[in-house]
């Protein structure tokens, strides 16, 4: 009689890669501009957002906004609502909305409270980036979905440089 251990290490792989848009930069300069926002519908590549996930396990991404407003840098007393701010999310990769994840069925707005951006599937959102690949399409002052309904112009809203850092979290489930 002989006695053969056998062990397995299973090591976690979470890993989240945005590939590009990591620095969405708006610059508001024409009165259309304020009245009907920049990027409606999402396709302008310059206000996208691509992201990677490789994961052994099965997971979720949240999204949130550092701060409560978007805060001036010429002059910290000015702020200027998040929900100013709005975005969708496409997929590319080999996966699919609904059976590896569930993605945001409407433009959502900007918030400082982490919101599922991808809701993975049980037993099907583990895989490789060529599986789960997404974009984040950015707006500013479209009233799209959800987002702030006043335009930039009918808000007044103070000239300023307005900046917040957004995350992305990565989150197995």
């Amino acid at each position: 009689q002989a006695i053969i251990p056998v062990s397995v290490t299973l090591n976690s792989i979470l890993r989240l890669t945005v590939v590009s848009g990591g620095n969405i930069d708006f610059v508001v300069n024409t009165i259309d501009q304020y009245t009907n926002g920049i990027n409606t519908g999402g396709a302008d590549a310059r206000y996208q957002t691509n992201f990677t996930v490789s994961s052994s396990q099965d997971f979720d991404v949240t999204l949130r906004a550092e701060d409560a407003t978007l805060l001036g840098q010429d002059n910290p007393a000015h702020t200027m609502p998040l929900d100013n701010v709005g975005y969708d999310l496409t997929e590319s990769g080999g996966g699919n909305d609904p059976a590896n994840w569930a993605l945001p069925a409407a433009v959502l707005p900007l918030t400082n409270v982490a919101q599922n951006i991808v809701t993975g599937v049980v037993g099907a959102a583990a895989g490789n980036a060529a599986q789960n690949n997404f974009t984040i399409q950015w707006r500013l002052g479209t009233g799209e979905g959800t987002m702030n309904g006043s335009s930039l112009l009918e808000q007044s809203l103070d000239p300023d440089r307005y900046i917040t850092n957004v995350f992305l979290e990565l989150v197995a489930k």
